[in-house]
């Protein structure tokens, strides 16, 4: 029998499950339940996917230039994608991410600088479906201990589920089910490339002649 699909209800029935309760959540129906998870779900999801940069929401994309030159000396804009979570982890200007932007600023939703062609590494918000489950598991424990005091009452349950998520505070979020994964997706990751810049523009990577602007 196929496994079922993970899901925002089911998510947060195993946060119910957790805490002793009932998993009779449904997203379907408008509940007190319902209220409170509407809003914890999105402190849950700030802090696990803030935790890290998680291979797994990772996309790398060629940023779309703005028609119209900026006014703030800038010579290009480009607007960065709507679904990313956090400013870019890195900005380049080849696909491969290797040959970090250095010239750059960011303004709200856009990148200006001074090469034509922009390339943007960025966490982007993913539907629970595309999440690793175990993932998932340790957002379920994070969620649960968000919903502890106001379904339970109960603040040592509440301080249980986090250490079992993040861990205690002397691991500063390092710690319990997400730490681990954290320490996995690291170990995981390919060693980088060294940096590579334009020695003759200063160690700035732009590809605008260096003469004439100092």
């Amino acid at each position: 029998m196929a496994e079922a699909e993970i899901d925002k209800a089911m998510i947060v029935n195993w946060a119910l499950v957790e805490l002793g309760l009932a998993p009779n959540f449904s997203i379907d129906t408008e509940t007190k339940l319902g209220a409170l998870v509407d809003m914890f779900w999105p402190r849950a999801l700030a802090r696990c996917f803030g935790l890290h940069d998680w291979t797994f929401c990772r996309r790398t994309t060629q940023l779309a230039r703005q028609a119209a030159t900026p006014n703030n000396g800038w010579t290009y804009g480009f607007d960065l994608p709507g679904d990313i979570l956090g400013p870019p982890l890195k900005l380049t200007f080849d696909a491969a991410c290797e040959m970090p932007l250095r010239d750059f600023t960011i303004e709200g939703t856009t990148v200006f600088a001074h090469d034509p062609v922009v390339f943007a590494r960025c966490k982007v918000a993913l539907d629970p479906a595309a999440w690793p489950p175990q993932f998932a598991d340790g957002f379920a424990t994070l969620l649960s201990s968000y919903l502890a005091i106001p379904l339970t009452q109960d603040p040592e349950l509440k301080a249980d589920k986090e250490a079992a998520a993040i861990g205690t505070p002397s691991t500063g979020g390092a710690g319990g089910i997400l730490g681990r994964l954290m320490a996995q997706d690291r170990a995981a990751a390919p060693v980088g490339s060294p940096a590579v810049t334009n020695m003759l523009g200063g160690g700035r990577s732009s590809s605008e002649p260096w003469h004439g602007r100092w």
